[in-house]
């Protein structure tokens, strides 16, 4: 029986060339930074969503105090605008008049973020002050 460090042909075949070394750690590597990309897009998506969601809950407050009517169309200005005790969303009522006698349209912005580029939601709700 032969040596296969002797046999030529048979010792080039039991390794890695340094290009398939070379092209495996390449694609292996774009692989990585795939997924690494989608991990951060995921985890933006949820940041999103989860700021989203509080600000619903914060509306939903908002909107309590309309259908309460402690806010009204004749309400003052401070009382329409404002922010949230502990956090950085604010908050804008409006009234517009409709087409009936005594129901408003009423629209709720809650806005965080930059003052300048701020992030927001609005809500559109009807309300009968009569």
């Amino acid at each position: 029986m032969s040596n296969p460090a002797n046999n030529p042909s048979r010792a080039e075949s039991r390794g890695f060339t340094i290009m398939e070394v070379v092209l495996s750690i390449t694609i292996l590597s774009i692989g990585i930074a795939g997924s690494l990309s989608a991990f951060n897009s995921m985890n933006q998506t949820h940041n999103l969503m989860k700021r989203r969601l509080e600000a619903m809950q914060l509306a939903n407050q908002v909107l309590t105090t309309v259908r309460m009517k402690a806010l009204s169309p004749s309400s003052d200005e401070a009382d329409t605008e404002g922010g949230f005790e502990g956090s950085n969303y604010r908050y804008e009522v409006t009234f517009a008049e409709t087409q009936w006698e005594d129901l408003y349209q009423v629209s709720i912005r809650i806005a965080w973020g930059d003052e300048e580029n701020p992030s927001d939601i609005l809500l559109y709700t009807l309300q009968y002050y009569g």
